[in-house]
């Protein structure tokens, strides 16, 4: 008897086990193979942009040169401030000072040899009315007449053409002095140096900024910073001038530096990959302080907030899903091709319901809802596999919390 109630006593619970088991794994099968949901809610939806760039000075000059030479002095070092008019570069001036020297010759022979040419004009016109009366009386021929009037007019062609000497050797003396007074470069902005790339003894390249030599330094006006972000052609239509933005510094974690859109780039700036990038202008505001620890080049992210909404209807980002229409369907719009609409999986009396919805701006979680749907509808949220292979009228079978309601108890744990 004692050995037949110890088989009744396991074997009963073991039997139990199992149907404690059975209940617990069929009721998490069941719960898996549920479709989760959420309710169409209403509240605030704010719609941004995230973009990475560098931050810049707003007014930032290369510094150049237009005449070639070798460095003879830097008068500033990289960090240092300046202002406008302080003596930055010296090149070496010998050369052009020859130069100057030899127009400046040239032009004192251009004016001796138009002086004389003058003479001889002067006396040549003014003696050719004596020999208009002696042709006009019979005492000269027409052969010497012809001559002397060849004289005169070969006189004044003479003449013009040494005043034209005489103009081209001053415009070469003036190209000359103006090449001797761009040797000494000087600050055309107050500023600071943010980049020196020229070192003593170098030659100063006149021409592109982009060739070796060419820009020996950089002046940056720190009064007023700004990061260059560039952004992606599907999100730079949303982008306008005056958008509120905040940008953060890869160097400066945990501050954040409101700003505003100050520039929205027209042409595309084209990188390595196929995507086609456009440079947005970000003014930064802030704290004389804060905005003086910045220093451009340095990595920026920015958010600019698009569009803003409050107090809409919202549907969650997977609940809604995109259909292709019909062909019929574009025939009746006057399109070529059939077009896609919004849509999504309503829940009523057991079964999933096709609605088409109309959506506004979207932030990371909800669209803004305009039409379809009423606040405190049932849609599906997922699985996102099953959801989109899900046919209208279907039976379906929901999960017994929602999206929300587990949010919102996962949130409470923490």
């Amino acid at each position: 008897m004692k050995r037949n109630t110890k088989f009744v006593l396991f074997g009963g619970l073991g039997l139990t086990l199992l149907i404690i088991l059975g209940v617990a794994f069929g009721g998490a099968k069941d719960e898996d193979s549920a479709f989760s949901w959420d309710a169409i809610s209403r509240g605030d939806i704010r719609e941004t942009i995230t973009a990475s760039g560098e931050i810049r000075a707003k007014t930032q000059i290369n510094i150049g040169t237009s005449v070639a030479g070798e460095i003879k002095a830097i008068h500033v070092v990289d960090g240092q401030n300046v202002k406008a008019g302080d003596l930055l570069v010296t090149i070496d001036q010998e050369r052009l000072r020859q130069s100057m020297a030899q127009a400046t010759a040239a032009l004192d022979a251009a004016r001796q040899d138009a002086a004389r040419l003058e003479g001889a004009m002067r006396r040549s016109v003014d003696s050719f009315p004596r020999y208009e009366a002696l042709r006009q009386q019979g005492l000269m021929s027409d052969e010497d007449f012809r001559q002397q009037k060849l004289a005169k007019e070969s006189a004044v062609l003479s003449y013009s053409s040494a005043k034209a000497n005489v103009a081209q050797s001053e415009a070469n003396l003036k190209g000359m002095q103006d090449g001797l007074s761009k040797a000494t470069l000087r600050a055309p902005i107050t500023g600071r140096v943010t980049s020196l790339k020229a070192e003593k003894g170098e030659t100063a390249i006149p021409g592109m900024s982009n060739l070796p030599g060419a820009t020996l330094m950089i002046i940056s006006d720190m009064s007023e910073m700004q990061a260059e972000i560039k952004v992606n052609e599907s999100e730079v239509v949303r982008t306008k001038v005056g958008q509120t933005a905040q940008v953060t510094v890869e160097s400066l974690p945990g501050k954040v530096f409101q700003g505003s859109v100050i520039e929205v780039a027209t042409g595309t700036e084209k990188t390595g990959t196929d995507a086609n990038l456009y440079k947005v202008k970000v003014l930064l505001q802030g704290q004389r302080a804060d905005l003086d620890n910045l220093r451009p080049g340095m990595s920026a992210r920015a958010v600019i907030l698009t569009q803003e909404a409050k107090g809409v209807l919202r549907v969650p980002l997977q609940a809604v899903l995109e259909r292709e229409g019909t062909l019929e369907d574009a025939q009746k719009q006057g399109l070529l091709a059939p077009s896609t609409r919004n849509v999504s999986m309503a829940y009523k009396d057991g079964k999933a319901l096709e609605v088409v919805v109309q959506v506004g701006i979207a932030n990371t979680q909800f669209f803004e809802l305009k039409g379809g749907l009423a606040e405190g509808d049932k849609v599906l949220t997922g699985p996102i596999r099953k959801l989109k292979e899900l046919k209208d009228k279907a039976a379906v079978k929901l999960r017994a919390r929602s999206d929300s309601e587990l949010a919102k108890a996962k949130e409470s744990k923490k």
